[in-house]
């Protein structure tokens, strides 16, 4: 791994004309971040002067019924105010001063994205209008249809009773706190509690009894925060946002067990709260909120390449050097950036081969996956740490050089993205320069469809962070009059970035163990926190060299959203066929079917739009189930309603060498669980223990009853015979399964431009003789595969029987 770095050293770490090492861009960065971190201490101490020393709420004097909210005045002086938003969502806010804004303020002034995608005047005054303010003698209540919100006067206790449920969800059991420019809410927690979101808190999908910081930590391991989220939300039946761009601390119960403590470094509290009694309901109120998450184009769910071109050179070498790759000229070849070239002669490597340099181009890559017959839907070539996208003398030159290289992987089925370092657009549009970017130029004429983000214009996170994505994907939309489909992949996330992009859980090393196990958690609760679009390096951008883990991680990931492959950074080629033909027959093989399940796929995905999210927590499909809450099942997951995922994370193997995967949880005594790959049929309601599974195969439990929509074997969404439809069918009683579909690229489906087709089954129970009926919606070629314990005596179709 030290090796690994070493080798790296500068490669990512590589500005567009100076060439230094990780350690002076480590200084850059922390003089840059100093400075950032300067200008906010400067600004809070100018704030921190208007504000009270020491401060907790004090007795509440009155509440009044405004024109637009509640105005509530305390006897210690400050003011807050309540604005019923909907029946079940209410934003509350106190600041010291009285000043209430409509939005926290930024990091900088001039970044205008905002958390939430819905402002209060497009939620409107009806449900505020309908509420009712109440003097009940030591307690102010405002009532409406859902909800008692209810105000101790002598205390200022806050407590919200939920009509629908008929019980008390959420209650402060300490009045709020402003302290040192930190405003904190406790509230009470019951034992049966269980907290999920905060954002990608690697390693970490269950909060209860822990301590979580909504901070971009830049630490990508373990316990590291890769994209926080100032949202949480519980189990009793509550959701909220702190509406801040500040960093903060969440304890569950790691102080106090009876306690949530939720601070933010911001004098000012704002937040919103939102009820229901569904993990689905409480996601969508979140996203109501601040913006329904994109729906990834169909491209987004193949394998995506992405490399630096234009800057290293390659050197012919011995098989022995390490580092060395066979090329298809029958040589050996090392990669060098031209500081580390030490006098040697080599071959700079492009994107088109247009410098006699084909075997080291970006299109060779394209041409290896097609030899491999492998799946790839997107190509995303780096524009920073020196490399660019062309070699030409000038920015519009570079673009042309960009736009050939799409022309190409178009032709071949693959779009393309660009793995961003440098700023969104020239510093003078009017005369822009070379190694400069124009995220305009590289939409409308180069054809970019998709970004991943990069230090310069994401920053630190936070408002920076948001407005630069942002920024990007208005681009894309406003260039291409909505034909593209934003997509961007991105680090520092916070609130409201679900609504342009996807997460990536940041730089690890791969070829260990250890990299796939803290991952799965990672996936679970992104998801729980209201990101769907989660990913992550396939087995890592560093290190690699192990066959085992290296395929363990091709074959979970093929049941997750996107799949970046990171080449190029490491001593190690990094995708699907770079060991040996076992490896390759594998991978290829997972890819494969996560292709053919692209209908299933792509209709999860359009249900995490609204609500659950594709990669499912076992608690969000067994609500009632107390042991799919714990971190007992940290290791598995739902994909989507039908299928049980429990990835191989540990080198144990029996003596024969087969993986034994332990404490495999199949939930429901009354639920059959099915192997995939086997047919096996097992009862649920128990835990599975040192299952022996073969290099070739992944745990994967098909839900009896389920129906799985499926198409043809494929390499790219252009290969898909959009004529023919297959459905995987495990009869049991009642089912159905709504398949989506649109064009799979633009937002026209915002706007309706989608079609649905509805499945359902009616059969016997598992194991027992019966009629089963199948129906469709909507009447087009399908195939029907049903998997049944005996063959059935007669088929009709449409009154018509068929053979046997």
């Amino acid at each position: 791994m030290e090796k690994d770095r070493q080798w790296v050293q500068g490669k990512k770490r590589f500005y567009q004309f100076l060439l230094v090492s990780g350690a002076v861009l480590s200084l850059c960065v922390v003089t840059s971040m100093s400075s950032q971190s300067a200008e906010a201490e400067n600004a809070a101490k100018t704030e921190q002067k208007s504000v009270a020393k020491t401060q907790t709420l004090g007795a509440i004097s009155s509440i009044e019924k405004q024109d637009k909210n509640y105005l509530i005045q305390y006897e210690s002086g400050e003011k807050a105010q309540l604005s019923v938003m909907k029946n079940n969502l209410f934003r509350f806010q106190m600041d010291p001063n009285g000043n209430f804004q409509e939005y926290p303020k930024p990091n900088k002034p001039e970044h205008i994205a905002t958390i939430t995608a819905k402002s209060m005047e497009d939620y409107g005054l009806e449900a505020f209008g309908e509420s009712v303010l109440n003097d009940e003698g030591s307690i102010y209540s405002i009532e409406t249809p859902e909800l008692t919100i209810s105000f101790h006067k002598k205390t200022s206790l806050m407590s919200v009773f939920n009509k629908v449920t008929n019980k008390v969800v959420l209650e402060e059991s300490a009045p709020l706190n402003y302290q040192n420019n930190k405003a904190t809410q406790t509230l009470k927690q019951t034992s049966a509690e269980n907290f999920f979101g905060g954002g990608t808190q690697n390693g970490r999908f269950t909060h209860k009894g822990t301590q979580i910081k909504i901070e971009n930590t830049n630490n990508w391991v373990d316990g590291g925060v890769a994209s926080p989220n100032p949202f949480y939300w519980s189990t009793n039946g509550y959701g909220v946002v702190r509406n801040t761009w500040k960093k903060g601390i969440y304890d569950f119960g790691l102080t106090d067990g009876n306690e949530v403590k939720t601070t933010h470094d911001d004098a000012n509290f704002d937040a919103f709260y939102f009820f229901d009694d569904s993990a689905s309901g409480i996601l969508k109120h979140y996203f109501e909120l601040t913006g329904y998450p994109v729906l990834l184009p169909e491209y987004g769910f193949y394998e995506a390449h992405l490399n630096a071109y234009n800057r290293d050179y390659w050197v012919e070498a011995s098989s022995a050097a390490g580092g060395a790759i066979k090329f298809e000229d029958g040589k050996w070849y090392k990669e060098y950036q031209p500081a580390h070239l030490g006098g040697q002669s080599g071959i700079l490597e492009s994107l088109n081969g247009e410098k006699n340099n084909y075997q080291f181009s970006a299109r060779a890559v394209i041409d290896r996956y097609i030899k491999n017959d492998m799946p790839l839907g997107w190509f995303l070539p780096n524009d920073g740490y020196g490399a660019g996208y062309g070699q030409t003398d000038s920015l519009d030159g570079d673009i042309q050089n960009l736009k050939e290289f799409t022309a190409y992987a178009n032709s071949k089925g693959v779009e393309v993205g660009l793995w961003t370092q440098s700023n969104l657009h020239p510093s003078d549009v009017n005369n822009p320069k070379k190694g400069e970017r124009d995220i305009e130029k590289e939409v409308r004429v180069a054809g970019v469809k998709a970004l991943k983000t990069d230090v310069a214009w994401v920053g630190y996170g936070y408002s920076f962070g948001l407005n630069g994505i942002e920024d990007a994907a208005n681009t894309f939309v406003n260039q291409t009059n909505g034909n593209v489909r934003p997509l961007i992949v991105t680090l520092d996330g916070w609130a409201g970035t679900q609504r342009h992009g996807g997460i990536w859980s940041g730089d690890q090393t791969g070829g260990e163990w250890e990299y796939i196990r803290f991952h799965i958690p990672t996936y679970i609760g992104t998801s729980l926190s209201g990101q769907p679009n989660v990913s992550s390096d396939m087995d890592g951008i560093f290190g690699g060299g192990n066959k085992h883990v290296n395929i363990r991680d091709y074959q979970w990931k093929a049941f997750t959203p996107m799949q970046l492959n990171m080449d190029g950074w490491g001593r190690n080629e990094k995708n699907p066929f770079a060991f040996d033909k076992e490896a390759t027959a594998i991978n290829r093989a997972y890819l494969k079917f996560k292709s053919m399940m692209m209908p299933y796929n792509y209709s999860i995905a359009r249900e995490s739009v609204t609500g659950l999210p594709m990669v499912r927590a076992m608690a969000l499909e067994y609500p009632a189930d107390s042991y799919a809450y714990t971190k007992d099942t940290e290791y598995q997951y739902m994909w989507g309603p039908n299928l049980l995922i429990a990835p191989v994370y540990t080198g144990q193997t029996d003596a024969k060498g087969n993986s034994l995967r332990d404490n495999i949880y199949l939930p429901d005594h009354n639920q059959v669980w099915i192997d995939l790959f086997t047919g096996e049929k097992i009862q649920g309601g128990r835990v599975l223990r040192q299952v022996k599974t073969p290099l070739w195969k992944l745990p994967v439990y098909v839900k009896d009853g389920a129906i799985i929509p499926m198409t043809n074997p494929n390499n790219n969404p252009g290969e898909i015979k959009r004529d023919q439809r297959k459905f995987l069918i495990y009869p049991n009683q009642e089912s159905s399964f709504e398949v989506y579909e649109d064009d799979g690229i633009s937002t026209g489906y915002q706007t309706g431009e989608f079609a649905t087709t509805n499945i359902s089954s009616n059969g016997p129970k598992t194991n027992e003789k019966g009629d089963c009926l199948l129906q469709l919606t909507r009447r087009r070629a399908a195939t029907m595969v049903l998997l049944l314990s005996a063959a059935p005596s007669l088929i009709s179709w449409h009154r018509q029987n068929l053979k046997v």
